[in-house]
């Protein structure tokens, strides 16, 4: 225990002593650090006081140097002044010479492969002439001149290769090969050029000289040339068609006219020269040049177009509608294209406008024919001499027919007509118009067929035009646009003058009845009043059916499935009577010539029924 306490004192005193060592050792450090701080004092009172000194000098210079800086400032700026004002000078004697320096190089004219160092020299004039007026000193008057005199002139140098880029930018084209393409664009390095070109002369006026826009001039001239040469053939080809059109007789082929493909050439040319004027023209000037150069080729196409709308105007009060179909083609084109370039058309002014009021002439013709084909034939009053001696189809008949047949192609362009504006009759689309026509049609007809003195006639009259009718309204569309209770009705009208044919025969079939008066069934010998019964019978027979034949022979049928349904009638309602009163009759000893009455067998009546309406019988 003992020992474990003096173990722990020990411990202490030593720990004790290695405290007071480390504390001796940090009053040495600090003795150190307050020796430097006491040495670094000294040096900063050293230096403050040099500081002071060198401060209190540096004002005393700055004192004695400030009146030398300021003389040096102000000969400096009466230098630059100086240098400035010789300068000016120098670009005034410059400004004055200019003229008669450059008019050498001027007259040169550009180098079209270099255009910079012409342009440099334009500009250089330009300024000197600006700035000569802007300051109007009393001797710039004889350099003014000067400088006018070459500017004007190299502008007019610049104009020329204007010219000459363009046109040689704008080489005719054949416009028909690209009607479903792109149309060339100018390249774009001769573009670019022009565009340079076209910038440099857009100056109106320089100080007091006012330039007239030449190059605009210029640029409708060579676009107008280039529009027109291009559109030419097609033109050309319109022109010829047009006057092919006036003396042939032949149908009009949907889509044949050259002026089609006219319209939408002409429409498209207009539409890429607009884009190409917008481009390399002010805005304040592309709409009037746009419209100047269009101007030949517009008025070109409008005159042709009113050239057939005249022509087309004199046939319909004609009573000829053969090319209507082509002014309905090419007006249908016309309404297309202004719809597709509604842009263009509002673009082109006045021009526009001409095209538009051609469209709108074009509709009134083809409206006007309508309502005269419908007024034609309901009020066609011809009678007598101009109904025909055979009873075939009358003209009038075949001419609605064939007109609303062909219309039949062209029915949704006359539904489009009707549908702005224009509205014939009343009607509200091409099927009612065709429902008036043969209305009026079948009423027209039944009053010519009364003015026949021969019902016979009157009846294959009827039943020629009806069956006419019928079947062309059938085979050619007609009958799905009027409906089928329209068909119906000109079936049953069909059918009507098909029955009044068959009665012309009912004199033929009364010759061979007796009434219950001739020979009774089985009967081997007559008595003379039977035998001369007999004999009138088969005399009777001989005659009506040969007045009804030789009156016939006259009658015309043209429509051959007609004249063989008209034969099988006969056949039907004449041959079983004749057949049945032959054999009871043709063995009995009426007459010692029997062959005298009996003429026909039933074989040679049924051949001789065949031969009915053939041509030359």
């Amino acid at each position: 225990m003992v020992y474990l306490e003096s173990m722990h004192v020990d411990a202490q005193v030593e720990r004790r002593r290695e405290l007071e060592r480390k504390l001796h050792k940090d009053m040495e450090e600090l003795e150190v650090l307050e020796e430097s701080l006491a040495k670094t004092n000294i040096l900063t009172n050293k230096i403050e006081s040099m500081l002071s000194s060198f401060d209190l000098r540096l004002g005393r210079l700055e004192t004695s140097i400030l009146p030398i800086h300021r003389s040096t400032q102000k000969l400096t700026m009466f230098h630059d002044h100086i240098k400035a004002a010789l300068d000016q000078v120098q670009t005034v004697i410059d400004y004055y010479d200019m003229g008669s320096t450059e008019e050498a190089f001027i007259a040169k004219g550009p180098q079209e492969s270099d255009m910079k160092p012409f342009l440099k020299s334009v500009e250089s004039l330009k300024e000197a002439l600006v700035y000569l007026q802007r300051t109007k000193y009393k001797a710039s008057e004889r350099a003014i001149n000067s400088l006018k005199y070459t500017l004007t002139k190299a502008l007019g140098l610049l104009n020329n290769v204007f010219r000459k880029w363009l046109t040689a930018a704008s080489p005719p084209i054949d416009i028909g090969n690209y009607l479903d393409k792109d149309i060339p664009h100018i390249p774009d390095e001769p573009f670019r050029n022009l565009l340079a070109l076209s910038l440099e002369l857009q100056t109106s006026s320089i100080g007091d000289l006012s330039f007239p826009p030449v190059y605009l001039k210029i640029y409708e001239e060579v676009r107008s040339n280039y529009l027109v040469k291009s559109l030419q053939g097609l033109a050309s080809a319109t022109r010829e068609s047009e006057l092919k059109s006036a003396q042939a007789k032949t149908a009009y082929e949907r889509g044949t006219s050259p002026m089609v493909a006219y319209t939408k050439a002409l429409l498209k040319m207009m539409q890429a020269e607009r884009g190409l004027t917008n481009k390399m023209l002010p805005k304040t000037n592309a709409p009037t040049s746009f419209q100047a150069t269009i101007t030949p080729a517009v008025d070109i196409f409008v005159e042709i177009g009113e050239s057939i709308c005249s022509r087309v105007k004199k046939q319909v009060a004609r009573r000829e509608y053969r090319d209507v179909f082509m002014l309905i083609d090419v007006g249908e084109g016309l309404i297309r294209g202004m719809r597709e370039y509604d842009g263009v058309m509002a673009y082109a002014g006045a021009k526009g406008l001409e095209i538009s009021d051609l469209s709108s002439n074009g509709k009134s013709i083809t409206i006007q024919c309508l309502a005269q084909l419908y007024e034609d034939t309901k009020s066609d009053n011809s009678k007598g001499s101009s109904l025909s001696l055979d009873g075939t189809v009358h003209e009038l008949t075949s001419t609605a027919l064939n007109t609303l047949r062909r219309l039949v192609e062209y029915h949704s362009a006359v539904d489009k007509l009707i549908a702005d504006g224009a509205n014939p009759m009343g009607a509200t689309a091409f099927s009612t118009i065709a429902q008036d026509v043969l209305t009026a049609l079948t009423v027209n007809l039944d009053q010519k067929a009364k003015t026949y003195k021969k019902p016979t006639l009157a009846a294959i009259f009827l039943l020629n035009n009806y069956h006419y009718m019928v079947k062309h309204v059938r085979a050619s569309g007609l009958a799905e646009l009027v409906g089928n209770e329209e068909v119906g009705r000109l079936e049953k009208a069909s059918q009507k003058g098909r029955q009044g044919y068959r009665d012309s025969w009912t004199s033929v079939i009364e010759a061979i009845n007796d009434k219950g008066q001739g020979v009774a069934p089985g009967a081997k010998t007559l008595t003379k009043a039977q035998k001369h019964i007999v004999k009138d019978q088969f005399k009777n027979f001989n005659t009506e059916f040969e007045e009804v034949t030789r009156t016939q022979k006259t009658y015309s049928v043209p429509d051959a499935d007609l004249r063989v349904a008209i034969i099988k009638d006969v056949k039907a309602i004449l041959c079983p009577f004749y057949k049945q009163f032959y054999e009871k009759h043709a063995t009995l000893d009426f007459s010692k010539n029997p062959e005298k009455y009996v003429k026909y067998t039933p074989q040679t009546l049924e051949a001789a029924i065949e031969k009915l309406f053939e041509p030359g019988q």
